[in-house]
């Protein structure tokens, strides 16, 4: 198994912490998309500002949920602005999240090549490259529009933009904070690979 991550910056609230307050948003969410929420290192690290952290929920539980684009396209944009902003615990939690939603583990190398490799199709290779431009360019270019227009909608479209802009958001926290992966994310990470977060 691979080693455990450093020591957070901003550890986890712990049980004898939480307020009420903060336990009223973990509470919201469990039993929910998230997954044992009052153990969720990601939620545990947003806790300490819970008003924000249950703001952002919301937007984040619809991009899971009720995103528009295909299970697939989506898994693919996120997995691939976890990868190229070495975000460890995001690309780990959604190898999870990706199997769970029944992909296959296969498209997981080919994400980490990017749009040349040829497992994907032509719309999940524009994926892939409007993708790359939204996170290092702030835009994606007319190019990777006009591809990803030919098959989505204006909803299709903004559901896109804010998968990538919330999870570009979700790696800098993450990674700034240095939220810890649990054993089961270790155990993904060792099997499958994740991109080496640096210092």
């Amino acid at each position: 198994m691979q080693a455990s991550d450093p020591v957070p910056r901003m550890p986890e609230v712990l049980p004898e912490g939480v307020t009420n307050e903060m336990g009223a948003f973990l509470a919201k969410w469990s039993g929910g998309i998230f997954q044992k929420a009052d153990s969720n290192p990601v939620l545990l690290t947003f806790a300490h500002h819970p008003k924000l952290a249950d703001l952002f929920s919301e937007l984040n539980i619809h991009l899971l949920t009720t995103n528009t684009l295909p299970v697939k396209q989506r898994q693919i944009a996120i997995m691939r602005t976890a990868w190229i902003c070495k975000a460890t615990y995001m690309w780990s939690s959604h190898l999870s999240t990706s199997v769970r939603c029944g992909l296959d583990p296969d498209m997981f190398d080919p994400i980490k090549v990017g749009a040349e490799s040829s497992y994907f199709t032509t719309i999940e290779r524009a994926v892939i490259r409007a993708t790359d431009e939204l996170v290092n360019d702030h835009r994606i270019s007319d190019t990777s529009w006009q591809s990803l227009m030919e098959e989505w909608n204006n909803q299709q479209m903004l559901d896109f933009l804010f998968t990538v802009g919330a999870y570009t958001t979700i790696a800098g926290v993450t990674r700034s904070t240095g939220v810890q992966r649990k054993p089961d994310l270790l155990q993904l990470a060792e099997k499958y690979g994740a991109p080496d977060a640096g210092d």
